[in-house]
């Protein structure tokens, strides 16, 4: 045990994503652009938003050979380009793709806690967009790790579904969710008990409560505890979306990475182990919150609280029956119990007696057709038939989830390179036509495009009916970006109706349309 930080809080990173946000080194390079995305397709009556940042492989001048990585859960929206950069380029893999040619388009959904469906769709208008920078000819590789791993997934088979092109040749998912995601159930409840009298408990408790956490996780607490795990209904939803799309996309190369062991090493305790105690009693005060691992099938106590500060006593022991093992099993692992045993507790000490617990279990990374979370998958030798992946990698030690290892690194460049082609232009030969930003807007927004050599230019904005609103830029133009500023009037300084216009940019004898929504 030992004592570090200012309360609870420091046990944030219980249900992150990705691992702890490093240190930004020295020395991370600046994105040559960034992409403001909004998609094209609502969920919920909502349009999702993300920025994607731009690093163009040595020596090009635009987009040639993109590989997209997708964003994972990131629990306070607080990762930035540096620090994703910086994760992602652990045994200096993104410098050795833009070593060989490759660009990396890194995508940061505005709020990585929403629905799953949400930001797929904003990796859907990423994906467009992304074509309309490159020869027609170069296709796309698409990453993702952890829950960035599920949107690409159903992104790729919802554009299959419903006929929207995408040239996406590689989809590699690294340690996503496709079978779920575990927060030890004891350690949920444990929040929940001690929410009122810890502001950062509560805090956690509510960012279990954020969407995609409950769309991922397999088990999620419920109010009062139910006599078993179970998902709460957001995770029937989404997996009915998913099949409704058609499972996985089927045109590109599918590959699964999991950092869990495929040699069925657990994560160091039994099914049912108790894993956390916090006992602490003096004259005026008693608490207690202990917490067991879910066991397996059989009925067991796996939270045991108990709080009285002077007179004023409160309990919840929490038993549960017919789980499965997730808290032991094989899989990318989260250090819940050694960042809870690492808070200065308001009273006494929390102490870890085990540091980590299954957060992505080997089947779920892999998407493995099994019950059994133990499945000995090194020992399968015709392991492919049981997932809809073409090729599937994991170590023989479980691994801390979403970590880049030498070995998982030469994986995943290894599959970059399956399929690349090569276009006889350059990309900065093509006029390019950013999406506006933001979009929807109200009340004004911006709108860029970048020219490969100066030309006369016009933009201009139509109605749905092929009016001209306005002309927004007619003249020539140096080699470059332009930039200008839509305050929704018309030619005449009046404001427009809210609704759909189209805004089209003629740059010699290229034109290049986009759509942008108004709302007031």
């Amino acid at each position: 045990m030992r004592r570090a930080g200012t309360g609870l809080l420091l046990s944030v990173m219980i249900m992150a994503g990705a691992p702890t946000a490093p240190a930004v080194a020295q020395g991370i390079p600046s994105p040559h652009d960034t992409i403001f995305v909004t998609a094209s397709i609502p969920y919920g009556g909502q349009y999702g938003t993300g920025q994607a940042y731009v690093y163009l492989a040595d020596s090009l001048t635009g987009l040639s050979n993109p590989v997209i990585a997708v964003e994972g859960f990131d629990l306070d929206n607080s990762w930035d380009w540096d620090e994703l950069y910086g994760h992602l380029n652990t045994e200096v893999l993104l410098e050795t793709l833009r070593a060989e040619g490759f660009d990396i388009v890194i995508l940061d959904f505005t709020d990585a806690t929403d629905y799953v469906q949400l930001n797929s769709f904003v990796l859907v208008e990423l994906i467009e967009q992304v074509q309309s920078m490159i020869f027609p000819s170069r296709t796309v590789a698409v990453a993702g790790a952890s829950m960035g791993g599920l949107c690409a997934r159903y992104a790729l088979a919802y554009m299959e579904t419903n006929g929207i092109e995408h040239r996406v040749r590689n989809y590699i998912s690294f340690d996503a969710p496709h079978g779920g995601a575990n927060i030890p159930l004891g350690i949920q409840y444990w929040l929940d008990f001690f929410s009122g009298l810890s502001d950062a408990a509560a805090e956690l408790l509510a960012m279990l409560d954020r969407p995609a956490a409950r769309q991922m996780l397999v088990y999620h607490y419920t109010d009062p505890p139910g006599a078993t795990g179970e998902p709460d209904p957001l995770r029937a939803s989404m997996l009915a979306d998913f099949a409704a799309a058609g499972e996985f996309p089927q045109h590109p190369r599918k590959v699964a990475i999991a950092n869990g062991s495929g040699s069925m090493l657990d994560q160091g305790f039994a099914a049912g182990g108790q894993i956390i105690e916090y006992e602490y009693a003096d004259i005026l005060t008693t608490i207690r919150g202990n917490v067991w691992a879910v066991p397996d099938g059989v009925e067991q106590t796996i939270f045991d609280g108990y709080i009285r500060i002077i007179i004023l006593p409160t309990s919840m022991t929490v038993s549960v029956s017919g789980t499965r093992p997730y808290d032991s099993a094989p899989g990318g692992w989260r250090e819940s119990m050694a960042d809870m045993d690492a808070t200065e507790a308001p009273y006494g000490d929390i102490v870890a007696l085990f540091g980590h617990h299954c957060f992505i279990p080997t089947v779920s990374a892999l998407a493995l057709d099994t019950e059994d979370l133990f499945y000995n998958v090194a020992g399968d030798p015709d392991i492919l038939s049981r997932t809809p992946f073409d090729m599937v990698y994991y170590p023989l030690a479980n691994q801390d989830h979403a970590s880049v290892t030498a070995e998982n690194a030469q994986w995943f460049i290894d599959e970059v390179r399956i399929g690349v082609t090569d276009g006889r232009l350059p990309p900065s030969c093509d006029v390019v036509l950013h999406q506006n930003y933001p979009n929807p807007f109200n009340p004004a927004t911006t709108i860029s495009f970048d020219l490969p050599r100066a030309a006369r230019v016009r933009l201009c904005v139509y109605n749905v009916k092929g009016e001209l609103v306005s002309t927004l830029i007619d003249g020539r133009m140096e080699r470059g970006r332009g930039e200008i500023v839509w305050n929704a009037t018309d030619g005449r300084g009046r404001r427009v109706a809210s609704g759909v216009y189209f805004y089209r940019l003629t740059a010699g004898d290229i034109v290049r349309t986009k759509k942008m929504v108004l709302l007031k």
